[in-house]
């Protein structure tokens, strides 16, 4: 899909805390406002005509006259003198805790307001909250830096940066947050988190002074986030969550919290169906001679379609990337339109976040063959699946696979599968009734999934990793429209 804005000329310059490029016009650039772009979009036909959406458009436009005269304070970087630990014990958690003093990161940061309130938009899948974030995203002036990034990303380039800080001053006990809301600060007036959650303490402590920072009249920076959950339900039950209670009182104070509450469920939108997920018919077994012809098949053809437009048809083998200073291998690939790894490459072996993020942003498109079916006995398998797919997704990366069953067949339990063969082993059927236990369900009732959905997702115990585990199913649904497959990311 096409901007509206395309900038004569401009120049891009990398950030090594975000890891994305900011692009600066060398000339004024004419932006709608939020209602007059999504009024385009909605008379072209690429948005469908909401009065839930249309009421946070009024909000957002408000947001949107005020950035027209924001003006941000300059942020300087602190000297690394100050940054260094104080004698005594006390200082040392007091800084982690958020309790020093001048280094824009305490508690006092809360009763100073910014003139400018951000927006905290939350609403269940598929209600249009990051349709809504992209669209304001691309109307923000053009006087003001600004990002837009998946929060899960953004937590991995914080981990990252923190590190590289401390290598580079050659001090382990450094405190970093001053200098990266600096350079936050410095990079992005206006931060755009798309789906902010919160589930590790290590993260939580950490944004909670990052934003503390931030979110300061010093530092100026106006937040824009989408999420699933309420500010008051974000790292429920979590480990000392009493220590975060502070950040979600700042991400109140600091934004207009708004409830998308849209009746329409845009995921269930009935769209065309193209042919990236290949699984065998009832009764075929999958080591067939029939079976793995039509995968060899199915793979050389996506393959060729993914890499129809890369000037370089060559393909690698064993090419390496660079992750964090260790090498991570792609099987095969033509870069950067395509990767292929089977399901054991890709999700067998202890990959991390960072490794799949580098992935999404290093590849186009992906060919994952072989995928089995699944059990909660290889449910560290299940979740790095699911990590990968939220950074390709996140990307607008394509997805073609080979696999077992289709998606939602493909988890079964454990006693369903035979030993060591479970790739030949195929449920004709659900077994009746059972679905009809699931009715009650959050995700069911809160969250508008399938029964069906709820009833895979069970075979987590975590909450967070069942809403995760649901979303997956839900947003490959989405990826194997035609929609999805001839809106691929521009090669960069």
């Amino acid at each position: 899909m096409s901007r509206f804005i395309t900038p004569a000329r401009c120049r891009a310059i990398a950030n090594p805390l975000l890891g994305i490029r900011r692009f600066h016009f060398s000339v004024p650039l004419l932006v709608r406002t939020p209602l007059e772009e999504y009024n385009f979009k909605v008379e072209q036909g690429t948005l469908r005509d909401d009065p839930y959406q249309r009421k946070i458009i009024s909000t957002l436009s408000i947001f949107h006259e005020m950035l027209s005269s924001y003006d941000p304070p300059k942020v300087e970087t602190p000297a690394i003198s100050d940054l260094k630990p104080k004698i005594g014990i006390r200082k040392v958690f007091g800084s982690f805790f958020g309790k020093g003093k001048n280094n824009g990161n305490t508690d006092v940061a809360l009763a100073d307001e910014n003139a400018i309130k951000g927006i905290y938009l939350y609403g269940d899948v598929g209600c249009g909250k990051t349709m809504l974030m992209d669209l304001f995203y691309s109307t923000i002036p053009s006087h003001l830096p600004k990002k837009r990034i998946h929060f899960h990303q953004f937590m991995q380039h914080l981990h990252k940066r923190s590190h590289q800080l401390k290598i580079e001053h050659n001090h382990n006990d450094l405190d970093v947050i001053p200098l990266l809301a600096a350079e936050i600060a410095q990079d992005s007036t206006v931060l755009c988190f798309d789906e902010f959650q919160v589930t590790d303490v290590a993260d939580a402590m950490l944004l909670r002074r990052l934003l503390m920072a931030l979110l300061s009249p010093d530092h100026g920076v106006l937040l824009f986030a989408t999420s699933n959950r309420a500010p008051d339900d974000l790292y429920l039950n979590g480990i000392q969550r009493v220590s975060f209670i502070p950040c979600i009182q700042l991400i109140k104070r600091q934004c207009r919290v708004i409830y998308l509450n849209s009746p329409t469920d845009y995921r269930k939108i009935p769209k065309p169906v193209s042919s990236v997920y290949y699984f065998p018919k009832p009764g075929v077994k999958w080591l067939s001679k029939t079976n793995q012809s039509n995968c060899k098949k199915h793979v050389e053809q996506w393959y060729e379609y993914f890499n129809s437009e890369n000037d370089n048809q060559t393909i690698l083998e064993n090419h390496s990337l660079e992750v964090w200073g260790r090498s991570l291998n792609v099987p095969l690939s033509s870069p950067p339109t395509v990767a292929q790894f089977t399901f054991h490459d890709l999700c067998g072996k202890p990959m991390a976040a960072g490794d799949y993020l580098m992935l999404a942003n290093s590849y186009q498109s992906f060919i994952v063959t072989d995928i089995p079916y699944l059990s909660i006995d290889v449910r560290d398998q299940v979740r790095r699946f699911i990590t990968f797919l939220d950074a390709v997704y996140d990307a607008h990366g394509r997805l073609a696979v080979t696999a077992a069953a289709p998606f939602k067949d493909l988890f079964v339990e454990p006693e369903d599968l035979q030993k060591g063969n479970y790739m030949l082993y195929r449920r004709q059927q659900d077994k009746g009734g059972v679905e009809e236990t699931f009715e009650d369900d959050e995700l069911v009732v809160k969250h508008g999934f399938d029964k069906s959905i709820a009833k895979k997702a069970s075979m987590f115990a975590n909450d967070e990793e069942k809403f995760a585990f649901a979303r997956a199913l839900s947003r490959l649904q989405q990826m194997s429209t035609t929609d999805w497959i001839d809106n691929v990311r521009p090669l960069q």
